[in-house]
């Protein structure tokens, strides 16, 4: 067996064991996604990223301080912080189901294309909305999707021989994607951040954060619009070929009805199996994503399409899943990392800390954003902050702001980091794309918006934390 089969039939071995503990709770379960977890990271090791390794040494770092530090039952707190590591393993793992079948999708292809062949004005308002629904399903992979269409698309015969109209076209077309790619943190069901917010902070429930999420990410796709519109150079508009624009709203609607088949089946599996929205996200998942795929053959028949499908999802996840290693990595240290490290902080410390006078709550909704966007201008990934952050909070005995206010700020910030940090693989994939350096897309044609859109969710978050009090 190579090794990366064998990486991948941990990996899987591990899915498995989360979803039958989230169907059917059983320690014996949890010790078997434990243990699949730890020999995967072991397995990749040597070919994960530097921060991925840096990840993952902080986190045996931890254990062994929570070991001789005097940590109230380590054993149970590693084994907690394990779980939580697993599970934010799986959440992420579990998209393959969706973008596998997503590859081959007809519906995405006529999709993107929609998007794409538009007017100026209604390109942006599509394609901004193309990012954010395609990444709720593809992740990061909606940018290569879109930004390779972008690239074949724009060509300088569509701008009438103009490159002045086609660097316009281009720079319009990329920051409309990344802007709605931006907000899947804020305004996605099945977004990672969504699902760290509720394991870290219990008392969160998504009833309450999901549509402030979605609101506040309408804010910020509304604010990107109006600045495109003022920034359009009106000057160039007669000398833009006439574009017959892409009708096909079914299109939209059926990736729409995607998402939305994941989420409402996971609310019948939270009512069903008496988990969070979260846990029941993982079974949801897969189960559309693998509906979705074998829609694709049909045609074969029932038994033959069932041995195809099963043939591909085995022949792709030993392909895929050893790719996963760092964002595996990253992520299951995260939660291992956060888990472990509110156990550890004693909470007359921490709450001592958030009712400092120098820390007025007025200005806590700025610095929670800025707490996630500043360590991310460094290269440390959002998903690091949030959690960590997230769950030295749940330790804090009480705080001066509501938790949705907080959390919100969070996940704000995660959604500017994107659009501001040029170490972010979403800025550097766009900039290889485009043949422009990341810092160039991030700050020189993306910066105005950034600070705008802080100086709008400070507002938003100062108004919304004083209703919620």
């Amino acid at each position: 067996m190579t090794g990366t089969r064998a990486s991948a039939l941990l990996l899987l071995g591990m899915i498995a064991c989360v979803l039958g503990d989230v169907i059917v709770p059983a320690e014996v379960l949890r010790m078997g996604a434990r243990l699949l977890l730890v020999a995967y990271l072991a397995a990749e090791w040597r070919k994960m990223a530097v921060n991925a390794k840096v990840m993952v040494g902080l986190a045996i770092g931890l254990t062994m301080g929570a070991a001789v530090a005097g940590t109230a039952d380590p054993v149970k707190v590693i084994a907690s912080s394990l779980d939580t590591g697993a599970f934010f393993a799986t959440f992420f793992a579990n998209q393959f189901f969706l973008r596998e079948a997503a590859r081959t999708s007809p519906l995405v292809s006529r999709c993107s294309t929609f998007f794409v062949n538009q007017t100026p004005g209604r390109r942006y308002a599509l394609l901004t909305v193309g990012g954010y629904l395609f990444g709720i399903i593809l992740n990061i992979g909606v940018l290569s999707l879109l930004g390779i269409m972008i690239k074949h698309r724009n060509s300088l015969e569509a701008a009438g021989g103009n490159e002045q109209i086609r660097d316009i076209r281009e720079r319009r077309m990329v920051m409309a994607l990344l802007r709605g790619f931006s907000i899947t943190p804020l305004a996605s069901p099945l977004s990672i951040s969504l699902a760290v917010m509720l394991t870290a902070l219990p008392s969160l429930h998504w009833s309450s954060m999901l549509p402030l999420g979605m609101a506040t990410g309408a804010m910020i796709l509304g604010l990107g619009w109006v600045q495109d519109r003022i920034q359009a150079p009106a000057h160039l508009r007669h000398l833009v070929p006439p574009t017959e624009p892409t009708r096909d709203l079914a299109a939209l609607g059926g990736v729409a009805g995607l998402v939305l088949l994941v989420f409402l089946m996971a609310l019948v599996f939270e009512w069903l199996l008496g988990v969070p929205l979260s846990r029941a996200m993982l079974v949801s998942t897969p189960l559309v994503g693998l509906g979705w795929l074998a829609s694709q053959y049909l045609e074969g028949g029932i038994a033959n399409g069932s041995a195809a499908v099963a043939h591909r999802v085995v022949t792709q996840a030993a392909n895929t899943f050893p790719a996963y290693r760092t964002e595996i990595a990253i992520l299951s240290s995260a939660g291992f990392i956060g888990t472990l490290f509110s156990a550890m902080i004693p909470p007359e410390t921490l709450g001592a800390l958030i009712a400092s006078p120098l820390l007025p709550p007025v200005i806590l909704p700025a610095l929670a954003i800025l707490a996630v966007v500043v360590p991310a201008l460094i290269g440390i990934n959002p998903i690091v902050s949030v959690t960590i952050i997230a769950s030295a909070l749940r330790a804090a005995p009480g705080l001066p702001l509501s938790t949705e206010s907080l959390a919100l700020g969070l996940i704000s910030g995660w959604c500017l980091a994107i659009n501001s940090s040029a170490m972010t693989a979403s800025a550097m994939l766009l900039g290889e794309l485009v043949g422009k350096p990341a810092k160039t897309i991030v700050l020189g044609w993306n910066g105005l918006f950034t600070l705008a859109a802080f100086a709008v969710l400070t507002g938003w978050l100062t108004i919304l934390s004083r209703l919620t009090q």
